[in-house]
C-alpha cells in the first residue's frame, strides 16, 4: 500500500488535487461565512490557517513533485498541518458540544504570530466574528460543522502520514529477469 502511495506521491497530479480540495475548503468556509451569514468563531479562523496551509503545500508539491526532498518536505509539511488542525478541530467540537457555559474560552481576536499576522492581512478571512460554543442552524447527516471538520482533518491525516511514510519506501525493482532464476 506504501508503495501505491509513493507512486501517487511523485505524481504532480496528487499534489494538485491537495490544492485544488484545499481551495474548495477555504471556499466553503467563505461561503458558509457569506452567503448563509455564519460567522466564524476563533477555531474556523485557525481551520482556515491549517487548510490555508495545504493550499500552500499542494502548490509546491504540485510545482516540483519530482524531486524527492520536496515531496518529503512537503509531505512533512502536510502532517504537521493535518495535526495542528485536527487539534484546532477537537478544541472547537469541544466547545460546540459543551453543555457548560463556563467552559468556553474562545476569544474574539486571533494570535496569529507577528510575521503572519493573517487577521490583518486578510480580515474578511481570519477575523472572528463569534464565540465557538454559538450553535448554528446548519447541519448534514444530522451533524453540525465542526464534527465535519474533525472529520475531515481526521482523513487529512490519515492521508499525510501515508504520504509521508511512503517516501521511506524503496521502489521496487523491475528487473523481470530474477523471476525466472
Amino acid at each position: 500500500m506504501l508503495q501505491l502511495f509513493k507512486n501517487i506521491t511523485g505524481s504532480r497530479f496528487c499534489w494538485f488535487l491537495l490544492f485544488l480540495s484545499a481551495i474548495a475548503l477555504e471556499a466553503c468556509g467563505l461561503y458558509f461565512q457569506y452567503q448563509l451569514n455564519l460567522n466564524p468563531c476563533i477555531e474556523c479562523v485557525y481551520e482556515r490557517a491549517f487548510f490555508l496551509a495545504y493550499i500552500f503545500i499542494g502548490f509546491v508539491g504540485a510545482l516540483a513533485a519530482n524531486f524527492y526532498l520536496v515531496r518529503l518536505v512537503c509531505s512533512a509539511s502536510f502532517v504537521a498541518s493535518a495535526v495542528g488542525g485536527l487539534i484546532v478541530s477537537l478544541r472547537h467540537l469541544s466547545a460546540y458540544t459543551s453543555t457548560n457555559p463556563l467552559s468556553n474560552s474562545c476569544r474574539l481576536k486571533a494570535d496569529f504570530p507577528s510575521f503572519l499576522p493573517l487577521d490583518e492581512i486578510a480580515p474578511w478571512m481570519f477575523k472572528p466574528f463569534a464565540l465557538c460554543s454559538e450553535k448554528i442552524d446548519w447541519e448534514f447527516l444530522g451533524q453540525g460543522m465542526p464534527f465535519w471538520i474533525v472529520l475531515i482533518f481526521s482523513v487529512s491525516l490519515f492521508i499525510a502520514a501515508m504520504m509521508f511514510l511512503s517516501c521511506f519506501v524503496k521502489n521496487k525493482a523491475k528487473n523481470f529477469n530474477r523471476l525466472y532464476r
